[in-house]
């Protein structure tokens, strides 16, 4: 009889875990064009600028290849590298608040946030004229 209260009350503790691993992007493919040629290095920085704004990050660029961006929910926060050239790109943890960053785990809405970037990149290159 004490077994089911104990199983209960760890279901209950796992549930209510939010940490999970950070969620790095490494070698996101940028597409070609339909005739073969790399994406100008300019469009790939624009659709990234743009994605980043539609999903609700600050975005800007820090040098050459190299995107910072930012994003604020309620008193959460979270600041991402993303370099890039013309034939990839790669979404990067840089740091956050409030989201309980520990050895390499955050709470899972971080991953959700950059999972949610890379899927709106994709759509806006895919929207530069590029063969899918």
């Amino acid at each position: 009889m004490r077994l089911l209260p104990c199983l209960l009350l760890a279901l209950l503790l796992l549930g209510g875990c939010t940490s999970k691993p950070v969620l790095d992007l490494e070698e996101q493919l940028v597409p070609t064009s339909f005739s073969g040629e790399p994406l100008a290095l300019s469009k790939v920085e624009q659709s990234i600028l743009s994605a980043s704004r539609k999903r609700g990050w600050i975005a800007k660029v820090v040098a050459p290849g190299l995107i910072e961006a930012q994003i604020s929910v309620r008193n959460h926060g979270a600041s991402v590298q993303i370099p890039f050239n013309q034939d990839s790109y790669a979404i990067r943890y840089k740091n956050s608040e409030n989201l309980d960053f520990d050895e390499g785990s955050i709470h899972r809405n971080y991953n959700k946030w950059v999972a949610n970037l890379a899927k709106s990149i994709r759509q806006e290159l895919l929207g530069s004229g590029v063969a899918r």
